[in-house]
C-alpha cells in the first residue's frame, strides 16, 4: 500500500489529509475513552448500588434482630411480672387461709374451754378465768381437740382428765370445792368466802399464773 509520501499529491492536499486523519484519530480516541469512562462509571454505579443494597439489608436485619430481642425481653419481663404477681396473690390467699384456719382453731378451742369452765362454776368471772387456763391446755390436731401439758406438748390425756386436773389445780374457782388448809368445810353461810380463801402453804405451792388467777377471782390468803 502506498503512503501519502509516495503519492503524487501536492503539499496542501497532504497537509489537509494529515489534519483530517489526526482529527479522526482524536475523535475515535475520545469516543473510545468516553465509552470506556461510561462503562467504568456504570460499573461503579452498579457496585455502589449493590453495596448500598447490602448495607440496607444488613441494617434492616440488625433492626429486625433488635426488635425481636426487645420483644423477647418484653415477653420475658411480662411473664416474670405475671409470675411474681401470681406468687404474691398465692401468698396473700395462703396467708388469709392460714388466718382463717387459726381463727377457726382458736374459736373451737375457746368454745370447748368455756363449755368445760361452765360445767365447773356458775360464776361468770371465775368461769372466764377457768376458760383461759383450760384453753392453754388445748390444741387442735387434724380437726380434733387434744390435751397438752403446761409446756404445750401433746399428751394422751382426755378432756375428762383435763377437767379433773383443773379442779385439782384451781379448786378456789370451782363451785362446791373446799380450799382451806385442813380441807374441812366451813358453814353454809360462809361457803362463798371459803371458796376464795387458801392457806399460805397452798399459795406458795401455786405457779405465778395460778396466783394471779386466784387474786383476779377475789381470792384471799389465810394463815
Amino acid at each position: 500500500m502506498e503512503t501519502l509520501n509516495s503519492l503524487e499529491i501536492d503539499d496542501d492536499t497532504k497537509a489537509k489529509l494529515q489534519i483530517e486523519i489526526q482529527e479522526q484519530i482524536k475523535t475515535e480516541t475520545a469516543a473510545t475513552l468516553e465509552e470506556h469512562v461510561k462503562g467504568l462509571k456504570a460499573k461503579n454505579d452498579e457496585l455502589l448500588a449493590e453495596k448500598k443494597a447490602m448495607q440496607q439489608a444488613k441494617l434492616e436485619a440488625e433492626q429486625l434482630a433488635k426488635l425481636e430481642a426487645e420483644e423477647k425481653a418484653k415477653a420475658k419481663n411480662d411473664y416474670k411480672q405475671l409470675f411474681e404477681s401470681q406468687q404474691e396473690e398465692t401468698k396473700k390467699y395462703q396467708h388469709e387461709f392460714n388466718n382463717l384456719q387459726n381463727s377457726i382453731k382458736k374459736q373451737k378451742i375457746q368454745s370447748e374451754a368455756i363449755k368445760i369452765a361452765a360445767s365447773l362454776t356458775k360464776d361468770t368471772g371465775r368461769a372466764q378465768l377457768l376458760g383461759q387456763q383450760i384453753s392453754q391446755r388445748l390444741t387442735l390436731v387434724d380437726d380434733e381437740l387434744r390435751v397438752t401439758d403446761e409446756t404445750g406438748q401433746l399428751t394422751v390425756s382426755t378432756l375428762e382428765e383435763l377437767t379433773n386436773n383443773i379442779k385439782t389445780v384451781y379448786p378456789f374457782l370451782v363451785d362446791g370445792s373446799q380450799s382451806t388448809g385442813g380441807g374441812a368445810t366451813r358453814s353454809q353461810g360462809r361457803a362463798e368466802t371459803s371458796i376464795k380463801e387458801i392457806s399460805r402453804t397452798e399459795f406458795d405451792a401455786m405457779s405465778q399464773g395460778e396466783r394471779s388467777a386466784h387474786f383476779k377471782s377475789g381470792g384471799k390468803i389465810i394463815d
